[in-house]
């Protein structure tokens, strides 16, 4: 036996925005009337409701901060320890080489041209933009100038490995980073607020019970902005029509918002 509240009231599934705009102005009317309790209880659903938008947000793309770009970050490391592995194993070719082996030139010449500063962390200190620039230069060498060292060092691998990551740090230099937040987290804070909303249209209906008109005066003048919310939800349905969010503060629609009905299951009536 379901005994859920979204079994036992025919609430379509409200978007962010309009359960925080039905919330806020049933909260003004039961402060009106002294109902306390649903002040209180409208107080938590508002709450969990605004941190729903932060996270709608995110997961509509918006990264934490400007320069956030896990797999740029994430790539920008493998290339920081290929430039270091490229430089050692070039300059391993010395160790127990005799004072006049021509290897010592050659790999003073490779080092010069790689790592003008001779030191790797010129390099891998760089902003993001400005090491994929330099790592291009580098692997144009590679591939012309320094094609016949790159072979005598044995560093075929290290630069094809190079060559690849220079092109992987490009496409993730040039794409949005993905959402930081998953699917689950966002579906799981709408959920809380759906469940929030219909627990307060449970206290209303407890309080406000009385079949009398004056008793269904008295529900409506609370559950109005909910019912006004949920026959928008309907009649956008009943067109066919994706169902907008609203702004939280106006009430006006915004069909672009993130908190618009974006998942699978988003909109649908309870029960």
């Amino acid at each position: 036996m379901d005994a859920s509240l979204g079994s036992l009231f025919n609430f379509y599934v409200f978007t962010t925005g309009r359960r925080l705009f039905g919330l806020r102005q049933v909260r003004t009317a039961a402060l009106a009337e002294g109902f306390t309790e649903l002040v209180e209880h409208c107080d938590a659903a508002i709450e969990h409701d605004l941190a729903t938008q932060a996270i709608e947000r995110r997961w509509a793309g918006e990264p934490a901060s400007a320069d956030t770009n896990p797999e740029a970050q994430r790539i920008d490391v493998l290339v920081d320890r290929t430039l270091g592995g490229i430089r050692d194993t070039a300059v391993a070719q010395t160790v127990g080489s005799s004072d006049d082996d021509p290897i010592h030139a050659k790999v003073a010449v490779f080092v010069k041209k790689v790592f003008p500063t001779g030191n790797v962390r010129d390099i891998t200190t760089l902003a993001h933009v400005e090491e994929l620039e330099a790592v291009d230069g580098i692997v144009r060498l590679f591939k012309g100038e320094l094609a016949e060292l790159v072979a005598e060092l044995s560093l075929g691998r290290l630069a094809d490995r190079l060559a690849k990551l220079a092109v992987d740090y490009r496409a993730a230099l040039e794409s949005p980073p993905a959402s930081l937040i998953d699917w689950g987290r966002v579906r799981a804070a709408r959920a809380e607020g759906q469940g929030l909303l219909l627990e307060a249209v449970a206290l209303i209906v407890g309080k406000r019970h009385g079949r009398t008109p004056e008793g269904t005066a008295a529900r409506v003048s609370l559950l109005e902005p909910l019912l006004r919310q949920n026959e928008a939800i309907g009649l956008s349905l009943r067109g066919r029509r994706t169902p907008t969010d609203v702004n939280p503060e106006t009430g006006e629609e915004q069909p672009n918002s993130p908190g618009a009905a974006e998942g699978p299951g988003t909109v649908k009536p309870n029960g």
